[in-house]
């Protein structure tokens, strides 16, 4: 199949948040409206749903093993047990908002995002919440606040707007958390699609999932589109690499596609794996033969 193989079939309504747990070697990843938190398991190939009594933003986990879940404009938490119990609510929570993409860093803080479910212009928000928890407003002004992430040495956090087609990058200190000087890695092209789920390779190239463009762009720290790597599914959502980086786990979404165009699109909501080293050097080597 080009571009990856579909290793759990389940019709997500919007995949979203994959991130591998070492401590349970599994691939962990929500349907967010579809509300249910997922584990998939490579070693059986089995995909394990659990219903949620309400939409999940994303799950995170803390170098404990606890998992964090966004759930409307909360966090809540569950632990060894599997009891689940609320810990915080965003500063600006309010009716129709909910929390969206999130991160750990290596201290155990998380770094979220807050939304406007109408995606009104300049309403999102992005959010650090300390172990202790205590909120920071670090940044306003989004209108799709999505894929979040770090640079391996910490001190760049990157941050995506979906809606403006926009990944912005701040220098950040990892001692204090504290983050300044924003500015645009890169805009991408809406033909292209639509910057969404974003993580950083051993590189320092960010892999921005594109909604709406069937492809992972693979950018360099400078902001330039290094390769393309094409995906079975018009809707990928985010990715996330397993326990090394051989193996590139991708979430997507079935929403906005009426029932007469799911007819052609199977794969629509499927769970992916991708070789990405295969990948790139495929993508490096199509790229040559076009010069």
């Amino acid at each position: 199949m080009n571009g990856g193989s579909v290793i759990a079939a389940g019709q997500a309504i919007l995949g979203e948040s994959p991130i591998w747990s070492r401590s349970r070697a599994r691939l962990l990843w929500v349907d967010t409206l579809g509300a249910s938190l997922n584990f998939f398991d490579p070693a059986t190939g089995r995909n394990f749903s659990h219903p949620m009594p309400a939409p999940l933003g994303f799950v995170a986990e803390k170098s404990s093993g606890e998992l964090l879940l966004g759930m409307g404009c909360h966090v809540e938490q569950i632990d060894a047990a599997g009891n689940r119990y609320r810990i915080a609510t965003a500063p600006h929570a309010q009716e129709g908002f909910r929390l969206n993409d999130a991160c750990m860093d290596s201290a155990d803080r998380l770094w979220v995002g807050l939304i406007d479910e109408e995606l009104k212009d300049g309403t999102g928000y992005l959010y650090r919440l300390d172990p202790d928890g205590h909120w920071h407003t670090l940044d306003s002004g989004f209108t799709l606040i999505n894929g979040m992430r770090f640079s391996r040495d910490g001190k760049i956090l990157y941050v995506t707007d979906s809606r403006r087609g926009e990944i912005y990058r701040y220098e950040c200190d990892p001692t204090s958390g504290d983050v300044s000087h924003r500015r645009v890695v890169i805009s991408i092209d809406p033909g292209k699609g639509k910057p969404d789920g974003l993580i950083v390779d051993q590189n320092g190239f960010l892999l921005s999932t594109l909604f709406d463009g069937a492809a992972i762009a693979r950018i360099s720290p400078e902001g330039e589109i290094a390769h393309l790597i094409p995906l079975p599914v018009q809707r990928p959502t985010s990715c996330a690499f397993g326990h090394n980086e051989q193996s590139l786990y991708v979430t997507s979404a079935r929403l906005g596609f009426s029932e007469r165009q799911l007819e052609h699109m199977p794969f629509a909501g499927a769970l992916l794996k991708i070789d990405y080293q295969r990948a790139i050097q495929q993508q490096a080597i199509r790229g040559m033969s076009l010069r």
